[in-house]
């Protein structure tokens, strides 16, 4: 094996109180990423802990629904223990729990467990294994889970993660496959996200409206408006942004209700 090929091997724990999940996963791992070495498997939370102490995986593939302990209540644990793993959550659909890993950049897998969506997140964690990374956005998790709105958003960026209150948000802007984050700083964080994912993870925040097939604008920050043949929506940063036909009458209206 070359030294190229050990670097690119990763070690999980899988923790899931089904021996069918379990195997399920170990199968399609074996088949799909050799280099993905299951190191030891666990019924529930406490047993997950403890070997994720002992072997110190590069990453644990965690039910959420768990007898005595279940996968939500491990975060904590996870960063006091300076474990240095990520983590992938395992899940039957939870809308409340869902909406707090995606505010904190927490991986995901809805059951039952795609093999596309198992390489693609499996891919992330081999992306940042050689980045230094902190883990406050598993503590973040543990905050937005007390809350059905999280009010601090973690973005994961090239070398890291990057934390921002959804309230400094200014506008964001799609490029490609890509968006930029404006923020009330004059900050700009590019992200590889497109511009529909954020309008789903911010429908909860009325501030923050479509404009443009380009544009998410937070209306705290809007100056003034033009309305006319061609509409134009003014910034606090001066940024001029175009207010599309199809969205005038919507936006109009959000306005009035301010």
């Amino acid at each position: 094996m070359t030294e190229k090929e050990r670097n690119e091997e990763l070690t999980v724990v899988i923790v899931d109180d089904s021996p069918q999940a379990r195997r399920l996963l170990k199968l399609m791992l074996a088949a799909h990423l050799p280099d993905v070495y299951v190191i030891a498997e666990a019924n529930n939370g406490t047993e997950g802990f403890a070997l994720a102490q002992k072997h110190q995986p590069d990453f644990l593939l965690l039910d959420i629904e768990m007898p005595e302990k279940t996968g939500l209540q491990l975060p904590e644990e996870l960063m006091a223990s300076a474990l240095a793993c990520e983590v992938i959550y395992t899940t039957a659909y939870n809308e409340y729990a869902i909406q707090a890993f995606r505010f904190s950049a927490i991986d995901y897998l809805l059951k039952p467990i795609q093999e596309k969506d198992l390489i693609d997140a499996i891919a992330k964690v081999r992306e940042r294994k050689s980045v230094a990374q902190d883990r406050k956005h598993l503590q973040l998790l543990t905050q937005n889970l007390q809350t059905d709105k999280p009010q601090m958003l973690c973005l994961p960026v090239l070398n890291g993660y990057e934390y921002v209150e959804v309230q400094q948000i200014e506008y964001i802007e799609a490029e490609g496959s890509y968006v930029n984050i404006q923020l009330t700083s004059s900050k700009k964080i590019l992200i590889s996200k497109n511009l529909k994912y954020f309008e789903t993870l911010l429908v909860h925040f009325q501030c923050f409206l479509r404009v443009h097939r380009s544009f998410l604008v937070n209306q705290n920050y809007i100056k003034s408006v033009k309305v006319g043949d061609k509409s134009t929506i003014l910034m606090h940063s001066l940024r001029e942004i175009d207010l599309a036909k199809d969205r005038k009458k919507a936006f109009l209206e959000a306005m009035q209700t301010q």
